[in-house]
């Protein structure tokens, strides 16, 4: 009743049959059987505001008509969704959008209540018809403005029965506090509905000028058509708000079901709940009543008091067509005034969970949701709820497209001694001083690595006596990352990175001989060559974004590198940097010249195991890049290709395949299970090393390195002496 007569200003018997009929649909075609579905704060607050608007200037349109088509067209909208089975939109809107959505409409629920309990709303019915006050803040301004018009009677009515609401309800929090779960199935607004109703009869509350709900009308339950001829021209200027009011009353359903099923462990199909809200809003909307959505408040309740099925639904509607029926007119004398303390109430209870959550975004340094919540927030006060609704799904659209649109492909690099192949941007998070940056990365699990440091600690129990061992002990498995050590060897000849110095143990060749507060295994970054894993699906999407970034990995070293970097990659991928003394002087002399390089690739090798799917878009996209790399006389390497028929099936259609065939496996010696594709990365760096052996043997006539003489021989590593001190 509430939500009808105070909340979408229609007839109080739109909102009982709401709850009456909406129940027995949901029995049959919902999926969480402990659901209560009726009307709900929110989506009533959107219609009553375009009902207004509609209805103020234009006394010929009939609210119960205005109600028909909503509630018909928001149903018509969700059945449409869920034959075409967007049960996934629920997953698109973040949950600062709801937040903010919610704290809008309890504000304005809050605002709405004060204006009728100070009595106002009375003079703003008489408004000449060029006032208008529609939005959150204009009300406000209103209630400014007339301050000095209040009824004192309705304030003291009013005021009194939300003060009473609000000490009941920490009352019963307190005792549900110290262990006393039955006080919260305490009924404090029955009883002040009652107490203020049976007061009203007593003293003639209305006699005295107070507003009283009146004569409930039944008789106004009636069915009509949808899509009569009457009723069609109504659909354009609603539809947006029948659109608005389909998509946050499947979300909030969505979430109740969710927080129900996780309980009782039952599995929740969301394009199941749109076919049955969908359902539920052509067939209640023929009636004329307000649309009806799942809420988590009543249906928790209804699990607390034991209900298991959705039958407990169908009883709930039965009785509430009798109670509207029958017992209606014991609330004739019901006063207004209690009925909007009692949506105070409800909209203080919206906003409740806003400043806790606020506060966790901060802490967290959530921008985007932050800026989520205030955009939808502010929108909704100084505008209407629709824009600030609209504006904040239109952002979160936004950032769900640059998540999908943006490329994460990661330059590899080899751990030193090992088959082990990681991602060297990882390694960025540290500074000069080897100090954490204060831009957190991910952290990678590598396949390997633990055998890794289990060497690591057995050469640790193996060091001469007297060479200390700068370990960082941490308690718990998840921080062993940070405890891989760097040996010296003690007679200063800290830059032999071979193993070869004085006093080293040829075991522990692969770390470098620099202690530091954050010793890292020493990686290998092949010369010449571009070691890229592409970890996810390509599609048109995020194809077009991958070739900007290889061409940025080329020139710069990084995809985390800003276009405008002038220096030399080699610098960029880490900044800790141990080399062998020649190698040192080389590249201090390249520091003071300061110019900046191009580096130089003559090979690149493409990880795909994480390709899991191609469309072909991207098949298009990736063949023109692999031309490229061809014309410029790169050789190009597919490695661990994802085992699916369709994926290798449509490498060989675009064209792939073929031009992957010039550095084949065969002509190296090396068998491979899908011919051109490589099984290992190990293998195309095998192949690499052979083509770079060739080439001081000389090139053949079409230019390329030919494999001739003793290529095993002459075959050596050509990984530089570079060694990253990195956190793998």
């Amino acid at each position: 009743m509430s939500f009808a007569t105070a909340v979408a200003h229609v007839p109080a018997i739109c909102g009982l049959l709401g709850l009456s009929f909406a129940p027995m649909v949901y029995m049959i075609l919902g999926s969480v059987p402990q659901m209560i579905v009726g009307p709900e704060a929110a989506v009533s607050m959107i219609v009553g505001q375009a009902i207004e608007k509609l209805t103020r200037h234009n006394d010929e349109i009939d609210p119960v008509d205005l109600l028909v088509v909503l509630t018909s067209c928001s149903g018509a909208i969700l059945f449409a969704f869920g034959l075409m089975r967007f049960g996934f939109i629920d997953n698109v809107l973040c949950g600062s959008l709801l937040k903010g959505f919610v704290t809008a409409i309890g504000l304005t629920m809050m605002i709405g209540s004060t204006m009728a309990i100070l009595g106002l709303d009375v003079i703003l019915k008489h408004l000449p018809p060029d006032q208008h006050v529609h939005t959150p803040f204009d009300k406000i301004c209103f209630i400014v403005d007339h301050l000095n018009q209040y009824n004192g009677f309705s304030t003291c009515i009013g005021l009194g029965a939300f003060v009473v609401l609000m000490f009941a309800k920490r009352i019963k929090k307190l005792f549900v506090e110290h262990k006393f779960k039955k006080a919260s199935f305490f009924p404090e607004i029955l009883i002040v509905v009652v107490v203020a109703t049976v007061l009203s009869y007593v003293f003639d509350l209305e006699g005295h000028g107070l507003s009283v709900v009146g004569k409930i009308d039944t008789a106004g339950f009636r069915y009509k058509f949808p899509l009569s001829k009457d009723l069609r021209p109504l659909y354009g200027e609603v539809f947006g708000v029948a659109f608005m009011c389909a998509i946050l009353g499947f979300f909030e359903s969505s979430t109740a079901a969710k927080s129900l099923s996780s309980n009782l462990e039952i599995p929740v199909s969301s394009n199941r709940e749109l076919i049955a809200l969908g359902s539920i809003g052509l067939v209640i909307g023929s009636f004329g009543t307000l649309s009806s959505f799942g809420g988590y408040a009543r249906s928790k309740l209804n699990s607390i008091n034991g209900a298991k099925t959705p039958a407990a639904g169908m009883f709930m509607g039965l009785t509430t067509l009798f109670v509207t029926y029958y017992l209606t007119e014991y609330l004739y004398y019901l006063p207004n005034c209690v009925l909007q303390a009692v949506i105070a109430t409800v909209g203080i209870s919206l906003i409740q969970e806003t400043p806790k959550d606020v506060m966790f975004h901060i802490r967290t340094r959530g921008y985007n949701e932050l800026f989520t919540f205030v955009v939808t927030l502010t929108a909704s006060i100084f505008f209407s709820i629709e824009i600030g609704v609209a504006l904040g799904c239109f952002y979160s659209v936004m950032r769900v497209i640059k998540h999908s649109t943006g490329s994460r492909i990661q330059i590899l690099c080899r751990v030193a001694g090992k088959d082990t192949f990681v991602n060297s941007e990882a390694f960025e998070m540290f500074g000069e001083d080897g100090d954490l940056k204060k831009k957190p990365v991910r952290e990678f699990e590598v396949e390997g690595y633990k055998e890794f440091r289990s060497e690591a600690r057995h050469h640790h129990d193996q060091l001469p006596e007297g060479q200390e061992w700068p370990l960082i002990e941490n308690e718990s498995e998840e921080d062993e990352l940070n405890n891989i050590i760097n040996n010296g060897n003690g007679n200063g000849n800290d830059n032999n990175v071979n193993g070869e110095g004085e006093g080293k143990d040829k075991n522990l060749r692969g770390y470098s001989m620099v202690t530091n507060p954050y010793p890292f295994p020493r990686l290998e970054d092949r010369e010449g060559c571009l070691i890229v894993k592409i970890p996810e699906p390509l599609t048109f999407t995020n194809t077009s974004d991958l070739k900007g970034r290889l061409k940025r990995i080329e020139l710069y070293g990084s995809v985390n590198s800003h276009p405008a970097t002038s220096t030399s990659p080699s610098n960029n991928t880490n900044t800790n940097i141990m080399a062998n003394n020649e190698t040192n002087a080389l590249l201090d002399q390249s520091q003071q010249l300061q110019q900046p390089q191009t580096r130089q690739i003559r090979h690149i090798v493409f990880d795909l195991h994480g390709m899991t799917s191609l469309d072909s878009s991207a098949a298009q996209i990736l063949l023109e890049i692999i031309a490229n790399y061809q014309k410029r006389a790169i050789n190009v390497f597919f490695c661990r290709v994802y085992f699916k028929r369709e994926i290798y099936q449509r490498l060989h259609d675009s064209g792939i395949e073929q031009l992957l065939k010039l550095c084949e496996g065969k002509q190296f010696g090396l068998r491979q299970r899908v011919p051109p594709y490589y099984d290992e990365i190990l293998d195309a760096l095998r192949v690499v090393d052979c083509i770079e052996s060739s080439c001081f043997l000389g090139d053949d006539e079409e230019g390329h390195g030919r494999v001739g003489g003793d290529v095993e021989a002459d075959n050596r590593s050509y990984f530089s002496d570079f060694v990253y001190d990195g956190l793998s």
